[in-house]
């Protein structure tokens, strides 16, 4: 396509040079000047160019932002002493001082201590997890309550989060070029309107003795042959496309999209933050004493934890108490002495500890008790909320012929129940940001193309490794970085959207093609020449430009279609 760009330009501008200042060579009716049409031809391209380049461009800002999420400092036990160095610089064997707040600097054991850690950056899962002795954590996963002794199982460049680093890359090396499809067309057009140019003057030479004759003919079949159509077709029909998906909240970062929807065959989800809320909320409760329960939201209120959260948040008051002696027990609740009572919140089996009476009824729903001076006064069942319109979208990808999975770190209990209810073909739970890009990456050697949605920094290698990756409304940054196509409303409908979308615009894209293909097939012959014999009719090379911008104004009007088109 380089090649007649720069021949279709050439001509047009050299032409114009020789008219100019040697007019006498030419007839009087052919001194015409191109400038025009050979500066309008490079404009064309180049804008097609950057509409392709500018989707790529984005690697150096997505690098930065997962480097700035990588644990930097590291404090470790030696000789009885703690001593900082860089997180990278951790050997496997060395004993880490992990206090509240800090980030874990690389996978290791708990050697001391009892705390919650926060993976949500690395699985997705938005409730803390407790860890005690014995358990391993994973590097980059934050540390949120208690003092911890680390032994470190990797060196710091071989943690969780350097694996995740390392699989982005990797897939991201892997990413097809923009424009396959005009790459093909163009591959075989350009060589034969070469041949044809070459052809149209030695015809002339030979049969008429004209040379002047011939290289008008032969200018005149490189200038209605400029690929201006052909190079608009893909980049006219992505910016009606993009400008579409803007209209519907669908911001389209990568245009090869369009060329690999056709091809999906699996569509893979995350759980948390994508299928469900991705926090906890109430769903349902009971309250036993309207009064004292009011002592309880100063003590919610000094937690930050998510399960603590959601019940202020349902109770929506705001009761500004004395609060002394708050105590938060990983894994277990909070207590604390409210105008000199004492509130106790958290598990059945913390309360009792703490010799409240309870009666317990079986549910699969997470359940927070509430006790003030011993005496029960609430109990709040909350859960991860499925999204309304996750079912019907399900629904509608199976009927496209798709196979869905639901992938996630929460307990395989939970992903298997969600799973069932949502009608999802396989379902897998208790897995790391690893075992997902694995997954994906064995579905695509069985030579099926497969679309990923998800939302949270832990999805970005599947996402990345994926064919098509949908980063939902809410998604981390680094998600959204990812995603070929993000959506820009909490609303799974638009994965549907997205998909019709990227058909239609497919569409357009091949029509345009044609009706480019199909202008040159039509007046290539004409400006070969082949009217004079009957007719004495030359194409003037001014008709040919006008020619090659009609087809060009075709491919726009085509493209514009895509802002009418419904798409539901």
């Amino acid at each position: 396509m380089n090649l007649l760009v720069a021949l279709g330009a050439s001509s047009a501008f050299f032409y114009s040079v020789f008219v100019m200042f040697l007019p006498q060579v030419f007839p009087e009716n052919m001194r015409y000047l191109y400038f025009d049409g050979a500066s309008a031809l490079v404009s064309f391209i180049l804008l097609g160019r950057y509409l392709e380049q500018r989707s790529k461009n984005r690697v150096t800002a997505f690098m930065k932002q997962l480097l700035s999420l990588k644990p930097t400092k590291a404090r470790i036990k030696v000789d009885g002493k703690e001593i900082e160095i860089p997180a990278e610089n951790v050997v496997e064997g060395d004993i880490l001082i992990v206090k509240p707040g800090e980030k874990i600097p690389t996978d290791g054991v708990i050697l001391k201590g009892e705390t919650e850690v926060d993976q949500s950056m690395l699985t997705g899962e938005a409730n803390p997890i407790l860890k005690k002795e014995g358990d391993t954590v994973l590097g980059g996963s934050i540390n949120k309550v208690g003092l911890i002794e680390v032994k470190a199982l990797k060196n710091g460049k071989e943690s969780t989060f350097y694996q995740i680093l390392k699989l982005i890359l990797e897939a991201q090396s892997k990413k097809p070029p923009v424009g396959k499809l005009a790459d093909k067309v163009v591959s075989i057009f350009v060589p034969s309107i070469l041949i044809i140019s070459i052809l149209v003057f030695d015809m002339w030479y030979l049969l008429a003795d004209n040379i002047q004759y011939g290289f008008l003919s032969a200018v005149s079949v490189l200038v209605i042959a400029c690929p201006c159509a052909l190079g608009l077709a893909i980049p006219i029909a992505i910016v009606a496309t993009i400008g579409r998906g803007a209209k519907e909240k669908i911001l389209i970062k990568d245009p090869d999209v369009v060329e690999d929807i056709k091809d999906i065959r699996i569509a893979v989800f995350d759980k948390t933050g994508t299928i469900t809320q991705g926090k906890p909320s109430v769903v349902d409760e009971k309250i036993f004493d309207k009064e004292l329960i009011d002592f309880a939201i100063p003590v919610l209120s000094s937690s930050i934890h998510p399960l603590a959260e959601a019940i202020k948040d349902r109770l929506k008051k705001d009761i500004f108490l004395d609060v002394k002696d708050i105590k938060q027990i990983p894994g277990k609740g909070i207590t604390g002495f409210v105008e000199g009572k004492e509130v106790i919140v958290g598990n059945i089996s913390f309360l009792k500890e703490h010799g409240v009476s309870l009666d317990s009824a079986k549910t699969d729903k997470t359940a927070v008790y509430i006790a003030v001076d011993k005496k029960p006064v609430a109990v709040f069942y909350l859960e991860d909320k499925i999204k309304n319109e996750a079912k019907n979208v399900i629904k509608k990808l199976k009927e496209r012929g798709l196979k869905t999975v639901l992938l996630s770190g929460d307990i395989k209990e939970n992903v298997e129940k969600i799973g069932r209810e949502l009608g999802f073909d396989e379902f897998r739970g208790e897995l790391l940001p690893i075992d997902k890009y694995r997954i994906i990456e064995a579905f695509q050697r069985e030579g099926k193309k497969v679309l990923f949605v998800g939302d949270g920094i832990n999805d970005a290698p599947a996402m990345r490794k994926a064919d098509i990756g949908i980063a939902v409304w809410k998604a981390s940054d680094l998600a959204k970085e990812t995603g070929d196509i993000i959506l820009l409303k909490d609303d799974l409908n638009l994965v549907i959207k997205s998909l019709n979308l990227s058909e239609k615009s497919l569409k357009i894209i091949k029509q345009n093609l044609f009706w480019a293909i199909f202008y040159n097939a039509l007046g290539i012959p004409v400006a070969a020449g082949i009217l004079y014999p009957f007719f004495g009719v030359l194409l003037n090379p001014v008709i040919a430009g006008i020619a090659m911008s009609f087809s060009s104004v075709s491919v726009v009007l085509n493209a514009l279609r895509l802002y009418k088109k419904p798409i539901d």
